[in-house]
């Protein structure tokens, strides 16, 4: 009976000990979890956990400044607006070689205000031709900026690929009595039939009038441009054998005229237009059209 007695003892003790030594275990386990946790929690709070890229602002590396702004409240020209901003930002990862043409002339000329004599002021005008080259010699983009007292100013700019239009944007900003008038063309090939729109107004209203634009508005542009194009590969050729040569382009110039108005009291004059090419573009593009 003693013998009994002394093994069930025995059986109470080790069970005892054998809980507290796995508590012990379980106690010390917690600790490390607990501690791996909290490092953890630490680390996720240093972290984002979602991430939204800026908004594209419109300004480019290589292309005038494009107006993400609508000027209406129809949603087609907020959905053109944002695929030509994505294909602008793409375009602008592109190595390129340039033509490029540049004129500024002023001259005096006789501002007429609403009433009284006119006033003697300067008349001023300066524009800045661009054309985009890839490094396969394919033409990539065509950009226009002008501007002038006597004119609104413009800012133009073509996408290209094989040589068609793909994307179109035309802007044009003239200062009135009434305000900024606000005139802008957009358009994509992608997007047609209903290949953009056009839509004016003044600045900050998003009340302007809106047209919309098709396919025969587009191929109209593209073969505006087909002829432009003619027109400068023939000043190209025929500047060639004038043009001045650094380590990169050839430079040349070509006169001008822009004729005289009588009623403002101005004269008509002559003024040089100059282009700059990337020499690689002659053997490679120009003397190939």
């Amino acid at each position: 009976m003693r013998y009994y007695l002394i093994i069930i003892y025995l059986f109470i003790v080790l069970g005892c000990s054998i809980d507290k030594k796995e508590d012990s275990v379980v106690d010390s386990t917690q600790v490390v979890v607990d501690s791996i946790s909290s490092s953890a929690l630490e680390v996720l709070q240093d972290v984002p956990t979602t991430y939204e890229p800026e908004p594209f602002s419109g300004i480019t590396e290589n292309f005038p400044e494009f107006l993400m702004t609508p000027l209406s409240n129809d949603s087609l020209e907020v959905e053109i607006n944002n695929q030509m901003g994505q294909l602008l930002q793409a375009y602008d990862t592109m190595q390129f070689v340039t033509v490029m043409s540049s004129y500024s002339w002023e001259r005096p000329y006789c501002y007429q205000g609403q009433e009284g004599p006119c006033t003697m002021s300067e008349e001023k005008e300066e524009e800045t031709k661009t054309w985009f080259f890839d490094l396969s010699n394919q033409l990539r983009g065509f950009s226009i900026i002008s501007e002038g007292t006597s004119i609104a100013s413009k800012s133009i700019l073509y996408l290209l690929s094989n040589d068609e239009l793909v994307a179109v944007s035309e802007q044009a900003v003239d200062g009135t009595d009434a305000g900024v008038f606000v005139d802008q063309l957009r358009m994509l090939a992608s997007s047609c039939p209903r290949c953009g729109l056009g839509a004016s107004t003044f600045e900050g209203t998003l009340n302007g009038e809106v047209r919309y634009l098709t396919e025969t508005d587009l191929a109209t542009k593209q073969q505006e441009f087909n002829e432009s194009m003619l027109e400068l590969i023939n000043i190209l050729k025929a500047g060639r054998k004038n043009a001045t040569a650094d380590e990169f382009d050839l430079t040349f110039s070509i006169q001008r005229t822009k004729e005289g108005n009588t009623q403002e009291k101005s004269k008509t004059i002559e003024y040089p237009v100059t282009f700059t090419i990337s020499k690689e573009l002659y053997p490679n593009y120009i003397l190939k059209h």
